[in-house]
């Protein structure tokens, strides 16, 4: 290949190169961090204001905090975002003094915020809740004045449990609790009648009620005794409680209810629409949203693309104001005419994410997938991915439905990706989703997927089968046509060296396996036992995280544990590395919540001998996800557990310019034409590296087309966008250059 000379804006002097070096620095300046959504999430709670039809709260459940809008939903402010992963599981306004606000934290960490002040500022209130189960707090009702009654407890046979520990009563508005009755069981929910008596839902125990305060408490006669109680709702003398044995209804202030029907179906929200002239309720359930009403004695479905086939998880209304929080990562759902008709609404950013792609040569072209859906016993997902061409301004919900668990792209074509997901297989689209196809379909967990940098065809998938309980490593060399199982191992993580793509690496629940021939046959390699959740490579090193939150170092086949002063244990789910900084994420989510977990976090620069928590003003920090911690050369992208993604503020790249004068290694930075972007670079002696970054310092080699032969390497950067980047070159010597290079 010719390469013809042109005048360029580089000068060579009395024939030395004026070569550049590049440092590449990250600096931490009053840094902060921005919610970039996407929006949506799962929203348990809707509370209005007594007073204004347009006042309304929204409490997400798995840690996307408590919202407030003031005019109907149009627009969202967080409340709590002093108490990260805050779980508005039930949110209660004292009537004869809105502004007193209270919130139940069903898991454990904060177990019950007040606020005197509409929302503006809040006051934990646990003293007396003397363990983790205590402060589960789950439901609460005032009695009057500062009479209060709470439950605690959702599920006691769950991983983590979630027991509870009866119900507990304060009698100065929230100052101090004692034990009120019930100890010992899960108690879910509370609520009261017109005339003071308390009624509380239980799991498996059915509906108890109290008319002294918690002395004495009995078991109501007209709803079974071994009923798992989900909800209770009071509008005047009518009661509705939804229990695994159907919606009951009383309409005599609880002294008498009637079965209406929804037996054996999940009866997970219920909500009274209205009470005159006659009695209408909704009801969420596993087929979908249910209506009841009294006119008809009847339940029907109510039906709308929006809702069709999803399952519910919170429902408030008022007035003719509906809202409905889908357990699919969603937007709120809004119906204004008593449920005719539906529509999303601007929702809060409180999105669970497991995998973030930033285009590496546009960073406002944001991939990311949600966990979606699980669809075990339902047919309720929604499509799975989040897309925005705009750095988060704005979103588009497309792909799959299903519960997404991983994301690979294809190194060389920015639109080609494979999604892993929860029981309906691995999938790939060759336009960034707008259309896929199924590669493996049925009921299978993708875990992972890994690409090679060097033959993209090639591809390694981590799969299990969720009906014959089978796991099994799965390789393909025609681009997912066709694959054959390679190993039984299962993989949390599939990862290929670099630096030796027949070289990969398997993070598995025993430790990390190694194959040394592109992935054929499977070894044992170190930290057998270990439960290894995330792996990492970066110069000649693999970084491995493991379940309960050490980081291991592996290098010239030594291992190093170089942990931070994080709290453990706690999951290490993310590791990312760039310009010699060490970033890693923390999860603390769906674990066992007697430790009270909060992830994070954490950036070493001197490869773990020290760490800084730069979690700072996150309001979500559990770093959940499969591979959600990455960057744009100038900031991070962190996808979290209840808050969408985050984009660091502050945490730069800076540029630091010095000279070296070299002549073993020429560059000839003329260009041919603006067609073909040519350019060679000749050394004395053989050239052994060719990196390009641009301008933010991050890595687009995969981008250009480089041939080196011996001591001369001709570059082709037709595919990148015009502007400024860096050739890194090392030779045989190991002498190290960065040069600027121009695209016009």
């Amino acid at each position: 290949m010719s390469i013809e000379k042109k005048k360029t804006k580089l000068k060579i002097k009395k024939g030395e190169m004026l070569i550049l070096f590049f440092i590449f620095s990250w600096t931490l300046s009053a840094h902060t961090w921005e919610n970039i959504g996407p929006e949506g999430g799962y929203f348990k709670e809707f509370t209005f204001h007594p007073d204004s039809s347009s006042v309304l709260y929204a409490g997400s459940d798995d840690g996307g905090g408590v919202w407030k809008s003031s005019d109907r939903g149009t627009t969202w402010s967080l409340l709590t975002p002093d108490f990260p992963n805050m779980t508005g599981w039930s949110i209660v306004i004292d009537k004869e003094n809105p502004d007193i606000i209270y919130v139940c934290e069903m898991y454990g960490r904060y177990g019950l915020l007040k606020s005197t002040d509409g929302g503006n500022s809040w006051e934990q209130k646990t003293k007396g809740l003397n363990s983790a189960y205590e402060k589960m707090v789950s439901d609460l009702v005032i009695k009057n004045g500062d009479t209060l009654f709470i439950s605690t407890g959702t599920i006691r046979n769950f991983t983590p449990p979630r027991p509870g520990n009866g119900v507990f009563l304060s009698y100065d508005g929230g100052e101090n609790w004692e034990k009120a009755g019930l100890q010992g069981l899960t108690v879910r929910c509370i609520d009261k009648n017109s005339y003071g008596t308390i009624f509380a839902g239980t799991e498996d125990s059915g509906l108890w009620y109290t008319e002294d305060n918690g002395k004495n408490w009995y078991q109501h006669k007209d709803i079974g005794t071994t009923s798992t109680i989900k909800e209770i709702e009071v509008k005047d003398s009518v009661i509705v409680v939804a229990s695994s044995e159907g919606v009951f209804l009383s309409t005599n202030d609880g002294i008498d209810f009637i079965n209406t029907g929804l037996a054996g179906d999940l009866n997970f929200d219920i909500n009274i629409y209205k009470i005159s002239p006659y009695i209408e309720i909704y009801c969420s359930t596993f087929s979908g949203l249910k209506k009841y009403s009294t006119l008809t004695s009847e339940w029907e479905s109510v039906s709308d693309t929006l809702i069709d086939n999803q399952w519910i998880i919170g429902l408030g209304s008022k007035e003719t104001d509906i809202y409905i929080g889908l357990f699919s990562n969603s937007p709120i759902v809004k119906s204004e005419d008593g449920g005719t008709t539906w529509e999303k609404i601007p929702s809060p950013f409180a999105t669970e994410i497991n995998d973030i792609y930033v285009d590496p040569l546009n960073s406002d072209r944001i991939i990311t997938c949600l966990l979606g859906t699980y669809n075990i016993g339902g047919n309720f997902n929604n499509r799975c991915i989040y897309s925005t061409e705009d750095g988060g301004i704005s979103w588009v919900r497309k792909g799959p439905k299903a519960h997404a668990l991983c994301l690979a792209v294809n190194p060389l074509n920015e639109k080609e990706f494979y999604l892993g997901t929860f029981s309906s297989g691995l999938f790939k689209t060759f336009d960034t989703f707008d259309n896929y196809i199924n590669l493996i379909p049925g009921n299978k967990l993708i875990s992972d997927v890994a690409v090679s940098n060097i033959d993209t065809n090639v591809i390694l998938v981590s799969t299990y089968d969720l009906d014959l309980r089978t796991a099994s490593i799965k390789r393909s060399v025609d681009g997912g046509k066709s694959f054959l199982d390679v190993s039984n191992i299962f993989a949390n993580r599939l990862l290929f060296n670099i630096e030796n793509n027949d070289t990969i690496y398997a993070a598995t629940l025993n430790g990390i396996y190694i194959s040394v021939d592109n992935g054929i046959t499977w070894t044992p390699w170190f930290l057998e036992g270990e439960k290894i959740l995330s792996i990492y490579y970066n110069r000649h090193t693999l970084f491995a995280g493991t379940d309960k939150g050490d980081l291991y170092m592996i290098k010239n086949k030594k291992v190093k544990n170089i942990s931070g002063p994080w709290e453990k244990p706690i999951e290490l789910k993310s590791i990312y590395s760039i310009n010699n900084k060490l970033f890693i994420g923390l999860n603390g989510a769906e674990k066992d919540t007697t430790y009270q977990l909060n992830g994070g976090i954490w950036m070493s620069s001197d490869t773990g001998s020290t760490w800084i928590d730069i979690t700072n003003s996150m309001t979500s920090t559990n770093i959940y996800g499969n591979n959600v911690i990455t960057s744009d050369g100038i900031d991070l992208y962190v996808g979290t557990y209840g808050g969408g993604i985050f984009k660091s503020k502050g945490l730069s790249l800076g540029v630091k310019e010095s000279i070296n004068r070299n002549t073993e290694i020429e560059i000839m930075p003329d260009y041919t034409d603006n067609s073909s972007h040519l350019f060679r670079i000749i050394s004395k002696i053989g050239i052994t590296t060719i990196k390009i970054f641009n301008l933010s310092g991050q890595d687009v080699t995969l981008y250009t087309d480089i041939k080196i032969e011996n001591q001369i390497a001709e570059i082709d950067i037709s595919k990148l966008p015009g502007g400024t980047y860096f050739v890194f070159i090392k030779n045989n010597r190991h002498k190290t250059i960065y040069k600027k290079i121009y695209k016009q």
